[in-house]
């Protein structure tokens, strides 16, 4: 890429928050083959501090895992939000009571938190909001199921509407 070429807006936020240093994953399961587990591993491998969060864990800031943004401090610089769309709202309150400033809405092949009444409610609180896909598909190296899906994705037209959810 050249001086003159610029970077497309969701591309400006992917790279801002793959940046961010402490995160949160709001929706990280106890069970072994939790595809979150897969996500929190690659961004710790990067050197990020990741606190999974899940109302059913117990506060464990020692483990890096959390019942709820509230608790957890220093506050995080980033969230995202991996959840099915039915508890979508309720990670999505804890984002905007902890005033968190970037909130990636997971969604890839199945309906997931990215939707209007979420991507609504966080920017009318001020958040920045990522509409969608998987950091996955940007974090490198990607994997090749998560290159395919990611091309399969663009294929489809799926990264064509989650990317014009920014104009919104």
């Amino acid at each position: 890429m050249n001086d003159k070429e610029e970077v497309d807006p969701f591309e400006q936020l992917v790279r801002a928050f793959l940046a961010k240093q402490r995160i949160a994953i709001w929706g990280v399961e106890e069970t072994r083959g939790d595809p979150g587990k897969m996500v929190v591993g690659k961004f710790r491998k990067r050197g990020v501090e990741v606190i999974e969060v899940n109302p059913k864990f117990e506060h464990d800031p020692e483990n890096q895992r959390s019942t709820s943004l509230a608790k957890i401090e220093p506050a995080v610089e980033a969230v995202l939000i991996y959840v099915d769309p039915d508890q979508t709202m309720a990670a999505v309150e804890e984002c905007v009571e902890a005033r968190t400033p970037l909130v990636w809405l997971h969604d890839a092949l199945s309906a997931g938190s990215a939707t209007e009444e979420a991507i609504d409610r966080l920017r009318s609180a001020g958040c920045t909001v990522i509409p969608g896909l998987c950091p996955m598909f940007f974090l490198k190296p990607v994997d090749p199921a998560h290159f395919c899906l990611k091309w399969f994705l663009r294929y489809n037209g799926k990264e064509e509407r989650t990317r014009s959810h920014l104009e919104a």
